[in-house]
């Protein structure tokens, strides 16, 4: 298995970009959001996704240099279509529109939709707490077949609908950061086990009868099973409002819509997103005192397991980004070979 430098893994990511067609800085961009995803620890988000993403471009379902289109900006409320545009560079443009309304207006309730797999999402709560501002996100996904099922089906009904939390950091504390599949797992996390030719979580995904099983073959080869929701109904119930803010409330629709232009093949995100800047709400020290005081209390809790400490929202990213920077980071065998062919 390759282990790779950042500079090195973005110079591949960035060379591929452009081999598909992107302009300089939408390669440069994409490219970014991938690598830090790869250094987050989310392989299932990072630069393993550029063959998808050939292929998506191959289909027309993907289409480079589109340029985001502002569709209403009423007060607190923007809204946008992305036209199938790269969404790391769409709803990128998007958060920087929302946190900048958010400081005038106290808040903004954004929605994008059409956006070309807008990726990990929690790289917008980085955004949006970077800034100083608090973030809600809720993310449907069209394009594809459904691949999660709802809690007592069958048969899947939705596809992984994430959703991100962001809460910024204070004096002394990084940020806050929940960023979920309301999947058991994430979607591209069985295509880094079945590339790497190992087992997942048992339970995590299902074979084609509903069966619980920790083989990732069940997603990717015939006949296909899928993923399982997290927390039982608790998760499904979340995927499902996914469904009805990213989906409905930004007008792109849902994963129920048989239309054509909705099975082109590709990954679609719609989104739903709340910025709040704190200081409309509380006094800002004392909110930062608190949020300290929450988190010192929580990671102070005696662990179940001595050798493994009780972490926070957040905390898993930033020591995995931190190893990835100093050791390089992993890429397995299937998935290199992969990239090779894309250069």
């Amino acid at each position: 298995m390759p282990t790779v430098t950042k500079s090195d893994l973005w110079q591949l990511a960035f060379d591929i970009l452009q081999r598909l067609g992107s302009e300089e800085d939408e390669a440069r961009i994409v490219a970014d959001h991938l690598v830090n995803a790869n250094l987050a620890g989310h392989d299932s988000h990072g630069v393993g996704l550029l063959p998808t993403y050939a292929k998506a471009v191959e289909l027309g379902a993907l289409r480079p240099n589109t340029p985001v289109e502002k569709v209403k900006d009423r007060g607190s409320i923007l809204q946008f279509d992305a036209h199938r545009g790269y969404g790391q560079v769409a709803a990128r443009q998007a958060m920087d529109e929302a946190i900048e309304r958010a400081k005038q207006q106290g808040l903004c309730l954004m929605t994008i939709r059409n956006a070309h797999h807008i990726a990990r999402i929690g790289s917008y709560g980085e955004q949006a707490a970077n800034a100083g501002m608090i973030s809600l996100h809720f993310v449907n996904v069209t394009d594809l077949a459904p691949a999660v099922v709802p809690w007592g089906g069958r048969k899947p009904a939705y596809v992984t609908n994430p959703v991100c939390i962001a809460i910024p950091p204070t004096d002394t504390q990084p940020m806050t950061l929940l960023d979920m599949a309301t999947s058991h797992i994430a979607y591209g996390k069985t295509r880094v086990a079945y590339n790497a030719g190992k087992k997942v979580a048992f339970g995590t995904v299902v074979d084609h009868e509903g069966r619980p099983s920790d083989d990732p073959a069940v997603i990717w080869e015939e006949p296909h099973g899928a993923l399982a929701p997290t927390g039982e109904h608790k998760g499904s119930g979340l995927a499902l409002m996914c469904e009805m803010l990213g989906g409905v409330m930004s007008g792109h629709g849902t994963i129920a819509d048989p239309s054509e232009d909705k099975r082109l093949g590709g990954i679609v995100n719609s989104m739903f997103t709340l910025v709040v800047d704190p200081a409309e709400l509380v006094d800002l020290p004392w909110a930062k005192q608190e949020i300290d005081a929450t988190l010192d209390y929580v990671r102070g809790i005696e662990p179940s397991d001595p050798t493994v400490p009780v972490i926070v929202a957040g905390d898993k990213e930033r020591a995995t980004r931190a190893e990835r920077l100093s050791g390089g980071i992993p890429v397995d065998d299937t998935t290199w070979g992969q990239l090779q062919a894309l250069v």
